[in-house]
């Protein structure tokens, strides 16, 4: 079966040409499937702002389309609305010369169209307008500038009065909080191993109360990986009718857009177009479609995610045990290339601490979680409360975990995983790591602008565990050259321990080399768990490159801080290659140990 057969469906909400022709038969009105004219909306319309705005385009029941022989009305009536609806023209044939049938997709897109520039103006303004201080618009704030700059004059100062001691008592202080992120790690062990031996209860769903689920996957330069993404979409377990998924293009991609347009989609996939304005980011596209969105809840993929079928299912279920105040879960991201070379295959076993370990650790101890780039679930409603997406934060995902914190919202975890692909050389990869550090950097400063009010907010607790997925991970790239020529030094030469010339500098040196070795320890037991957990072998002998791999890391942490001076908003886009040449998709890993059941 092919992939538009699979979306024929003959309920209302998914119905399709041929179902919208024939109802326009029966009213003796023309079909068209692609009404030819611009839509345009009624001028108080654009006055009740733009959520108003949307929301006509979100029905898709009705447009106004100036055409050169004056304005005609394209309609998208339901089913149970036709037979009101002929009685209602009989005898205006003037009314009915006017009007024409087409499908809520095609009304939808013409809208969008319509109100293209509004939306665009809302997608990059909104946050800034409403929430400035929480806008990456604006790299720093006044009081931050002075104090970078006072911190740089005492340091300064320092290095004039007391040369290496100054440096070993910074590099004490960095390794303080190095050592905190290795505890926490430490902690996430003990949290894997107590998911393993403690499964959650099983959760039962009411298949005819699941709610309307939107799903936005902004591509770019992707067209190699449309067939191959719509065919995983199209096997998640999810009424088609209460599906809304939107492609999101930019303008300026055709090739993306005819690759899509060749499939001829019908619904639940609607083809979205941002307009083409800087920055050019993967969150101004969802910022873009957001107002758009039809569901109550929404998730987002990238291009080359392979979901589970029952990822909806499972966090639909975890929205609904969790609370109102549950704004998010994020479902673990998996490696399917890890076999490829050891550069992916130390990707993979990063990917599976930060998801099956680090993640589900914070969110047990109720901390702001860094959100992964794809695969997490929010409920709109507090999605919007908070802002949406910063289209200026070129690590959106992390930002918006903060921020839900900042709002009062709760973020948590579920077991159904999604798949990827890791980037298969190191100057792709490079990349990458160089775009997701400099936005945690970019985020860190957000949200210390105003630190008193973050501590009142979310409180000392998680203003810790924010300071140590943030600030933590970004002097863990920084300083671990400095901990791998401590480690050499004191190989090479132990005495130089005790023969230091104060008691900063051996303490400085002793912990450099504890963090060291604590480090590369903590990183092969919890991979080990997360990857025993979901039944997957750890590539033999990675392990050995991973000094090359953290030096590789803290060469993107330079490269972020360089370009979060220069090209802050810069979007480093990494290309993805697909399964094209790879082997057949192997099924999705899941531990049996928290495996959710949902009742059909």
């Amino acid at each position: 079966m092919g992939i538009r057969e699979r979306f024929l469906p003959e309920e209302d909400g998914l119905a399709g040409d041929r179902a919208y022709a024939q109802r326009a038969r029966r009213l003796g009105l023309p079909f068209e499937a692609q009404p030819k004219g611009r839509a345009f909306l009624p001028v108080e319309r654009k006055a009740e702002g733009i959520e108003a705005f949307a929301a006509g385009i979100r029905v898709g029941r009705v447009a106004f389309l100036r055409q050169p022989t004056g304005v005609r009305l394209a309609i998208a009536p339901r089913a149970a609305e036709i037979e009101r609806i002929a009685e209602k023209l009989e005898g205006f044939d003037d009314i009915r010369a006017r009007l024409t049938v087409t499908t809520p997709a095609a009304i939808r897109r013409l809208l969008t169209e319509a109100a293209a520039q509004p939306l665009l103006d809302h997608a990059l303004g909104d946050l800034a307008t409403r929430h400035p201080e929480f806008s990456a618009r604006r790299l720093l704030s006044a009081g931050q500038s002075v104090a970078i700059a006072l911190c740089a004059l005492l340091l300064a100062i320092a290095l004039w009065l007391f040369g290496w001691k100054a440096i070993a008592a910074l590099n004490l202080m960095f390794g303080l909080l190095f050592l905190a992120l290795i505890m926490l790690r430490t902690l996430a062990i003990s949290v894997v191993l107590d998911r393993m031996l403690r499964p959650p209860p099983p959760l039962a769903i009411d298949p005819a109360a699941l709610p309307i689920y939107s799903i936005l996957v902004p591509l770019y330069d992707e067209a190699h990986m449309v067939p191959e993404l719509v065919r995983a979409l199209a096997r998640l377990d999810w009424p088609r009718e209460r599906l809304d998924i939107k492609l999101v293009l930019e303008a300026r991609d055709r090739a993306t857009r005819r690759a899509a347009e060749a499939l001829r989609l019908e619904p639940p996939f609607e083809i979205v177009i941002v307009p083409d304005r800087s920055p050019r980011t993967k969150p101004k596209a969802l910022a873009f479609a957001l107002p758009l969105a039809r569901g109550d809840f929404v998730t987002v993929y990238d291009a080359e995610d392979r979901p589970d079928p029952g990822q909806l299912r499972e966090a639909y279920a975890a929205f609904m045990a969790g609370g109102d105040d549950l704004a998010c879960v994020q479902a673990p991201l998996l490696i399917d290339n890890a076999g490829l070379n050891g550069l992916t295959a130390l990707f993979a076993m990063e990917y599976s601490i930060q998801f099956d370990g680090l993640l589900p650790t914070l969110a047990a101890f109720s901390m702001p979680l860094p959100l992964g780039g794809t695969s997490n679930h929010f409920r709109r409603s507090a999605l919007v409360a908070a802002g949406g997406w910063d289209p200026y934060n070129v690590t959106e995902d992390a930002d918006l975990g903060v921020r839900l914190a900042r709002f009062g919202y709760r973020t948590s975890t579920i077991a159904a995983p999604t798949y990827e692909e890791a980037p298969r050389s190191s100057r792709l990869w490079l990349k990458q790591r160089t775009r997701w550090l400099k936005g945690w950097m970019q985020t860190w400063l957000v949200h210390t602008r105003q630190p008193r009010r973050l501590w009142r907010e979310i409180g000392g607790r998680r203003v810790l565990g924010f300071t140590l997925t943030s600030l933590g991970s970004i002097v863990a790239a920084a300083v671990h050259p400095l901990y791998l020529a401590s480690a050499v030094l004191l190989l090479v030469d132990p005495s130089v321990l005790w023969r230091a010339n104060s008691p900063i500098m051996a303490a400085a040196l002793a912990l450099s080399l504890f963090n060291f070795v604590s480090a590369y320890a903590v990183f092969a037991l919890l991979s080990a768990a997360t990857l025993r957990m979901r039944r997957i072998r750890r590539p033999p002998g990675a392990l050995w490159f991973l000094p090359c791999y953290w030096l590789l890391q803290s060469l993107a942490c330079y490269r972020a801080l360089f370009q979060l001076v220069i090209a802050p908003h810069r979007w480093e886009k990494t290309p993805h290659h697909g399964r094209r040449s790879r082997e057949p998709a192997k099924p999705v890993q899941r531990p049996a140990a928290i495996r959710v059941r949902t009742a059909r």
